[in-house]
């Protein structure tokens, strides 16, 4: 007496089936990411460095409190919180009194 097996005999085809489909799917997904996580985001590139810039020309305490809220912004970039690290930047700019520069693209990544 032997025993089919008919649902291992199905079971290379049904993962073949599921494997093919997931790595579609990441391709797809892979393909239509943002164009600004290519080329790096805004907040963590652009404003960075103007506030950075603005803390280097303040004067005094504004100076020391600007840089700080740059440097933490600059942490909070390398852990991935770039809303957060874009309030740093603005304080900063705010402290030092100069403006945000801003393009259409700038405004879309807020």
């Amino acid at each position: 007496m032997t025993y089919q097996l008919s649902a291992f005999r199905r079971f290379p085809s049904a993962f073949a089936i599921v494997a093919a489909s997931a790595l579609a799917f990441t391709g797809l997904v892979a393909s239509t990411s943002p164009a600004y996580a290519n080329s790096g985001d805004y907040r963590c590139a652009g404003l960075a460095d103007q506030a950075g810039n603005a803390a280097e020309k303040a004067s005094g305490s504004d100076q020391q409190n600007a840089k700080r809220f740059v440097a933490t912004g600059k942490k909070l970039c390398e852990a991935g919180n770039e809303r957060a690290a874009a309030k740093q930047f603005r304080s900063a700019l705010k402290i030092a009194g100069v403006a945000e520069l801003e393009t259409d693209s700038q405004m879309a990544a807020r």
